[in-house]
């Protein structure tokens, strides 16, 4: 007679892992277009012509900077400063703790975010 009940050679026994593991160590660039394809096609365009750099200190990154062309897209960045924010929270969860948008000018302007 048949038990409804599975013996233990049924089950496959998995190995242990660690998550780490399962992905391998992200680059900056490969953070920067997961960034990039969060946005609408009209925020994608504001950021196609900036500059982007992590600013680390002992080797965590602690500040991303956003160099933009002139001073037009400076300010629809700044506009959009909240989407950004909540981007930078979800990929730098907890490197990066303030982000800067700029203008790429010998008179170097911008406005820094502090992330809560």
């Amino acid at each position: 007679m048949h038990s409804l009940e599975p013996e233990e050679e049924d089950f496959l026994i998995c190995p242990s892992f660690e998550w780490d593991d399962l992905y391998p160590e992200e680059t900056f660039g490969d953070r920067l277009r997961l960034f990039y394809s969060q946005f609408n096609s009209s925020t994608r365009a504001l950021l196609d012509d900036a500059l982007f750099r992590e600013v680390e200190s002992q080797s965590i990154v602690t500040s991303l900077e956003i160099l933009c062309a002139n001073q037009i897209i400076h300010k629809r960045l700044i506009q959009k400063h909240l989407k950004i924010r909540n981007e930078i929270r979800w990929i730098w969860p907890e490197t990066v703790k303030q982000f800067e948008i700029g203008v790429r000018d010998p008179d170097w302007c911008g406005q820094v975010f502090k992330l809560p």
